[in-house]
């Protein structure tokens, strides 16, 4: 937590430059918005925004350095990737009020292991892996831990109201809503092969060849 945590420097961007120019030039275009803000277009080095982007999240608090204007306190939203090789294509960035309350979805970070898995067999089944919170922005978490080393039976599981938020952070998530529960191991089934039609004829010649066999003993005797 706490202001400005990571750092970028951009620009003003042209839009009259197309993004797919400005990618080859090794830049990343951004927009900025905000509640009672102008939105604007900006630009910067994809390099940086890109470790900075993978570091903050979307539950960090980034602090803009706009070259000639003034700097702004920023949260990262709905970052686009190319879906061939997973580069980041374009970001938004929402601007806060540090006196004004934002929501945010913030990562779970599961700590520790379930004594469950070894001791009975258990299987952990995750629902969830980030949670919709409310607060100020200088008390916005990074994300929020989960510990599992109280997961000790089958059935054992941990809620949302389970969790333990810092100081000022409320969850708006229902509280009854499901992160984790151990579960029985399912027991694996043995699948046969399919049965060729050759191998389905062979089979009952078999058969009928052991049946004459079977009568003609029986007449015999």
């Amino acid at each position: 937590m706490g202001i400005a945590e990571y750092t970028l420097n951009l620009e003003i961007r042209d839009a009259a430059t197309k993004a797919d120019v400005l990618r080859r030039q090794g830049k990343l275009p951004l927009a900025l918005y905000g509640k009672g803000v102008d939105p604007v277009l900006l630009v910067g080095d994809t390099l940086n925004i890109t470790k900075t982007l993978k570091r903050a999240g979307e539950s960090s608090l980034v602090n803009i350095k706009i070259q000639g204007g003034e700097d702004r306190i920023v949260l990262f939203k709905e970052p686009q990737y190319d879906p061939t090789n997973g580069a980041v294509m374009h970001v938004d960035l929402y601007q806060v009020n540090l006196k004004e309350k934002i929501r945010a979805e913030v990562p779970l970070s599961f700590i520790g292991e379930a004594p469950a898995i070894e001791a009975v067999e258990g299987v952990l089944v995750t629902n969830r892996d980030k949670i919709e919170v409310e607060c100020l922005p200088n008390d916005l978490p990074h994300e929020i831990p989960v510990d599992l080393t109280g997961l000790h039976n089958i059935d054992d599981e941990i809620k949302v109201k389970d969790l333990k938020l810092p100081t000022g952070v409320e969850v708006l998530d229902d509280p009854e809503e499901l992160i984790v529960i151990i579960t029985k191991q399912r027991e694996e089934e043995v699948v046969e092969a399919p049965v060729t039609e050759e191998e389905a004829v062979a089979q009952v010649e078999v058969t009928s060849e052991k049946d004459e066999t079977s009568a003609n003993e029986a007449s015999a005797e």
